[in-house]
């Protein structure tokens, strides 16, 4: 077949189209979980982060999922059930697909990082966005950002406006409204490279399996040191209990002795 132009030079090969990230994601696989520690308007918040990878001759896909396990008041546990406590390929989640024949990136969900209601204020959005950046800075640094379009609800605000451009900005990427409402924006940037992929939330800490392995460690030696300390407090509890009861064993029979002398002394006189 002819590849050339009319003019006689070699034309370029057609891209191929992007693989589809839903195909993809259905192909990735575990590549390990952690725990996450979150702080949700004062509540302490436990759940599990998944992370995972599909790779293929054309594409290389990573994902990071989050889904809550229980919250936390004090001694009291409540396990999440329902939509909270289950993997999303929407909500509470975030991946990058990477395109080898066009060197490009597009960052998703195509309309931008979803988190559920409880977790709205507890900053996961950034944790994951700054998650698959950081990755793909790693991995493919020298590749291009595709451009993605976001879209926000007609009742949005002008803060809610703000608190978005902000969000993508925070990460590096350049923002721009498409329409003078303010509805529909683009998020872009030349190269990976310069993204920054940071996430500066100090609410959430990453556990992984042998930080969980030193606290636990640190949890049982915590408790058997308390469990020292009560035994050692018994132990002198009991001894003051002993010697309370001498000294008053002691006490009654002086209280005796002396009352005896007196009838003594009454009787003598008598």
């Amino acid at each position: 077949m002819d590849t050339t132009t009319p003019q006689g030079t070699p034309s370029e090969p057609a891209l191929r189209a992007p693989e589809n990230e839903t195909t993809l994601a259905a192909l990735a696989m575990p590549m390990g979980e952690s725990v996450l520690h979150l702080q949700v308007q004062g509540t302490a918040v436990y759940g599990i982060l998944n992370r995972s990878r599909a790779m293929t001759e054309q594409s290389d896909f990573f994902r990071m999922q989050f889904r809550g396990y229980a919250r936390s008041e004090g001694p009291h546990w409540e396990l999440f059930t329902g939509d909270d406590a289950s993997f999303h390929n929407v909500h509470n989640c975030a991946w990058a697909r990477v395109d080898h024949p066009s060197r490009s990136v597009t960052f998703g969900p195509k309309g931008g990082i979803a988190v559920s209601d409880l977790m709205r204020t507890s900053g996961l959005d950034i944790f994951l966005f700054a998650g698959v950046i950081s990755w793909a800075k790693s991995v493919y640094p020298d590749f291009s950002v595709s451009p993605g379009m976001i879209t926000l609800v007609p009742a949005a605000t002008e803060d809610d406006r703000r608190r978005k451009s902000a969000f993508f900005a925070r990460q590096g990427l350049e923002f721009e409204w498409k329409d003078e409402a303010q509805r529909s924006g683009l998020y872009f940037k030349d190269k990976v490279s310069k993204l920054i992929g940071v996430c500066d939330v100090d609410t959430i800490v990453e556990f992984g399996g042998e930080a969980m392995l030193q606290a636990l460690a640190k949890q049982d030696e915590e408790r058997y040191q308390l469990q020292q300390r009560v035994a050692t407090m018994e132990t002198q509890t009991r001894s003051f209990h002993a010697a309370l009861l001498k000294e008053r064993s002691t006490t009654q029979v002086l209280a005796g002795l002396l009352i005896l002398l007196l009838l003594l002394v009454v009787w003598v006189v008598v």
